[in-house]
């Protein structure tokens, strides 16, 4: 016998409020709640006890078609030995990874609060209400009748060492850290979406803070630093990772999301090829979802080492909202903890418009839902840098409000991977190459004669291009490549790409984005430079000397307007010298010893974006 405590209909009409929630079977009937397509909103607790007297009605909570269970900022512990049931599929095969993370962990009869789990909350959905527990195997191969899982592809991360650690088949994984591991059988005809293998998550759910380490400053078996904790989504709802990001500020740079070509079916290490794609929430998470990077995807040799070669790049996924189950790298910007809680919890069913998606598909559990309204996009543009003939690219993002500042904003911009083989693309900030952070995303206040620095790693002589792919609500109407060396602009825009041939090295002081430029009063400087006659307002009682004797440039700013940016260029459009977040000191100086003697053009611009060129004569001799 059962008693269906609460069918959809009698219990939900709008979404439905508890104070707490307790289910538990009577001496002769199974009781349940079935939910379907709704929200279950419990205030503070919920109490569950296991169904025993029929094996197909053994939770107490059925999640079903994209509903979820969220509870309330009270964050009561949650008790008893019953269990709640959710889905969530996963396009992978037996040779294909994903990361997860546990909505659920093991129930007791005593002892409330959140508990580890392990593989063991996996179970095999067979029907609306009936699963097997799983069955786990120490071979290769995963499949999908039974559910088998091979727990030799089973691993979670030790956040202070920065190593992989292998998790078996029990119950090792703390609340809030996630997992990964591989499918389940063989993907068919090449197309990874065509295995795709339910998972039902039963458990006692978690809730309420979870506490995690973040760690800094160590390295990885490849030699990179990348600051990674492998968490996830706790919760059998969706979760906010704007939110987490706010609340956890500033320990969080950015989140990083893994992916791999799921056409490659081998278990050997050197045949795969995956990276992270970086996501960071933006200035209006809310109206256009955030900023993602598609990963670059790297191959190793045998001895973990990056390889050069051409391997694609992962999906273009929607990353505001974790989906329950989805897993994923934080990216710290300090050794010290993060906290996940309820108040970052939302019911957010999946799909793209709705800026949630475990992978790059339709969820079998029910298609994409709801709408975006009109969005609201921060102006950007796309720059894809490309290395070799056919090899890899590097996807960046360059984005442009007057909230941001020309440093590092924690929301707005993301430090990058750096885990391209043989050659590299990346934005940097900082006066000095000691003091710089390297970014795939950044955020910019727009000014028509800015120049963004890019810059390049080769680590052996290369042909590269850069090519502005997408460009949405830009203040420009093209956008160049300028090479201080030669004093030369490219144009990266319109279908066109910006080419150099560079020996091994880093350049990080040389390359520019440029989107217009011009010089007042010189002719020759400004044929060099890109478009002609902006209107700018010009900074009033300020003047610039050149103090050859102490080979000095002075500038005399008596109304301590603060100077956001001081250029330097030669008679042939090329840049010397640039100087950013100057200051507002009535005297300035900067040294000149280090150029050539000749005439330069010297340009300064305010944080209001007035301006003004100087001419000087510099002579060290």
């Amino acid at each position: 016998m059962k008693n269906l405590l609460l069918s959809l209909a009698m219990l939900f009409t709008t979404v439905s409020i508890y104070a707490q929630l307790t289910v538990q079977p009577t001496a002769s009937n199974d009781t349940y709640i079935y939910v379907s397509d709704e929200i279950l909103f419990v205030e503070q607790d919920v109490n569950l006890t296991l169904n025993t007297n029929d094996p197909t009605t053994e939770a107490s909570i059925y999640l079903r078609n994209e509903s979820q269970l969220i509870q309330g900022t009270t964050a009561s512990a949650n008790d008893g030995n019953g269990m709640i049931s959710i889905y969530q599929d996963s396009n992978s095969d037996s040779f294909d990874y994903n990361y997860w993370c546990s909505p659920v962990h093991k129930p007791f009869t005593s002892n409330s609060g959140n508990k580890w789990n392990g593989l063991n909350r996996l179970y095999d959905s067979l029907t609306v209400t009936n699963s097997n527990l799983r069955v786990m195997t120490g071979s290769f191969y995963g499949s999908s009748s039974p559910l088998t899982i091979s727990n030799r592809w089973a691993y979670k991360w030790n956040p202070t060492t920065q190593r992989w650690q292998a998790t078996g088949g029990g119950t090792n994984i703390p609340p809030g850290y996630g997992f990964t591991m591989k499918g389940t059988d063989v993907t068919t005809a090449g197309v990874p979406e065509t295995q795709n293998q339910r998972y039902d998550f039963r458990g006692r759910p978690n809730n309420g803070d979870i506490t995690l380490p973040v760690q800094t400053g160590v390295a990885f078996t490849d030699g990179n630093t990348y600051n990674f904790t492998l968490a996830g989504n706790p919760y059998p709802s969706a979760l906010d990772l704007n939110q987490v990001l706010v609340d956890n500020s500033p320990m969080i740079d950015s989140f990083r999301f893994w992916d791999e070509d799921r056409t490659i079916n081998s278990h050997n290490y050197v045949d795969n090829k995956g990276g992270y794609g970086t996501w960071s929430p933006g200035l209006t998470p809310y109206a256009d979802g955030g900023n993602y990077v598609q990963p670059t995807f790297i191959a190793y040799d045998s001895a973990g080492n990056p390889i050069g070669g051409s391997y694609g790049t992962g999906a273009d996924t929607e990353r505001l909202y974790a989906p329950v189950g989805q897993g994923f790298m934080i990216v710290a910007n300090s050794t010290g903890s993060i906290t996940i809680s309820n108040s970052q919890r939302a019911y957010v069913k999946e799909g793209t418009t709705t800026y949630s998606e475990f992978r790059n598909q339709i969820n079998s559990l029910g298609n994409s839902v709801g709408g975006n309204g009109n969005l609201e996009i921060t102006p950007q543009i796309r720059i894809h840098s490309y290395f070799g003939d056919g090899t890899h690219y590097r996807d960046m993002l360059l984005l442009f409000h007057d909230s941001a500042t020309e440093g590092y904003d924690i929301g707005l911009d993301a430090t990058h991977p750096m885990d391209g083989a043989l050659a590299e693309a990346y934005f940097t900030i900082g006066d000095a190459p000691n003091n710089y952070k390297n970014l795939v995303i950044q955020m910019l206040p727009f000014e028509p004669q800015m120049l963004v620095p890019i810059a390049f790693t080769l680590e052996q002589q290369t042909k590269f291009a850069v090519k502005g792919i997408e460009m949405l609500e830009t203040p420009f109407e093209e956008a160049y490549l300028y090479d201080s060396l030669d004093g030369t602009y490219s144009i990266m825009t319109g279908g066109k790409e910006a080419t150099k041939i560079l020996d091994a090295g880093t350049y990080e002081d040389r390359f520019f984005i440029a989107f217009r430029g011009n010089f007042n009063d010189d002719s020759t400087i400004a044929n060099n430079l890109v478009g002609t006659g902006i209107n700018t307002k010009e900074i009033e009682n300020v003047e610039v000397l050149q103090n050859n004797p102490s080979r000095i440039l002075e500038v005399s700013n008596p109304d301590q307007e603060y100077i956001k940016q001081v250029s330097v260029f030669d008679m042939s459009g090329k840049l010397a010298f640039m100087k950013r977040n100057v200051g507002s000191d009535s005297r300035l100086s900067f040294p000149t010893a280090h150029l050539s003697d000749g005439i330069y053009m010297v340009r300064l611009t305010t944080d209001d974006d007035k301006m003004k060129d100087y001419k000087v004569s510099i002579f060290n001799k």
